[in-house]
């Protein structure tokens, strides 16, 4: 009886050892999963291949053709104090081409806002997440020829693209870090002082804007100015608020979600 109990007891425990097999259904659906992630790993390789880094040397060009077939629409920038809805100028061609293309490429998704300063600017997409420094290396580190026109100044609600001061005379762009103005009042005797020192003069229409909106004109013809804020002032305003250290970094994240509306 014990000689019968104990090789009864061996059989179950040499069977609860061995590998478990399995059916042929859920053995074609492991197939099927793994060819599946095969299949999105190779789709989403390619799509990083069938665009070539970005350089100062390639980049107006590679821009130009974008830009071709790129234009109109609204971009949507989703904060957790809302939606904002920019539009692009499509006639500073490089500039809206290059953020729409940094758009298209999924690079804002997510990304977040790394300077704020009331009554100045909400500035982000410079982000130094291990995320985003790899898509800037895949994308293409460079940056883009100004393309100043008197026709976009630095009212509420404009947006510009971030630059270098140092060793850059002719003042490029950065391609990835974007600004938007929130301003403060102005008065007639400083916008007479900027034309005086840079040698332009502002429409009536743009001297109405800067003392009824605000904005900040000491950056026209500094920053190109390559689109506009038309909804979401409420949520501008709330971004432009949050408690920031001694750099202007503030101090909870303020991710963004950046996409297309066409």
């Amino acid at each position: 009886m014990r000689r019968a109990l104990f090789m009864g007891w061996l059989t179950i425990w040499a069977m609860g050892c061995g590998e478990t097999a399995l059916a042929p259904a859920e053995e074609s659906l492991v197939v099927a999963v793994a060819a599946e992630v095969d299949e999105a790993a190779v789709a989403a390789k390619a799509k990083i291949l069938a665009f070539p880094p970005l350089t100062d040397a390639n980049c107006e060009s590679f821009l130009t053709e974008w830009h071709a077939e790129h234009q109109g629409g609204i971009i949507k920038v989703e904060t957790q104090y809302g939606t904002i809805s920019l539009e692009l100028f499509d006639d500073v061609p490089l500039h809206a081409a290059n953020f729409r293309y940094k758009v298209e490429r999924g690079y804002y998704r997510p990304s977040e806002f790394v300077r704020v300063v009331p009554e100045f600017v909400v500035q982000g997409g410079n982000s130094e997440d291990p995320r985003a420094q790899e898509m800037r290396w895949l994308i293409g580190k460079h940056t883009l020829p100004s393309e100043f026109d008197d026709r976009y100044r630095h009212v509420r609600g404009a947006v510009a693209m971030g630059r270098t001061y140092k060793g850059n005379p002719d003042k490029r762009s950065a391609s990835y870090d974007f600004y938007i103005v929130v301003g403060r009042k102005v008065t007639s005797v400083e916008l007479q002082r900027i034309e005086r020192e840079k040698g332009f003069t502002y429409t009536e229409a743009q001297k109405q804007r800067y003392y009824a909106e605000g904005g900040t004109p000491h950056l026209d013809n500094e920053h190109t100015v390559f689109g506009r804020l038309v909804e979401g002032w409420v949520v501008l305003d709330r971004l432009s608020q949050v408690p920031t250290d001694d750099s202007d970094w503030p101090l909870q994240r303020l991710e963004m979600q950046v996409s297309a509306l066409n």
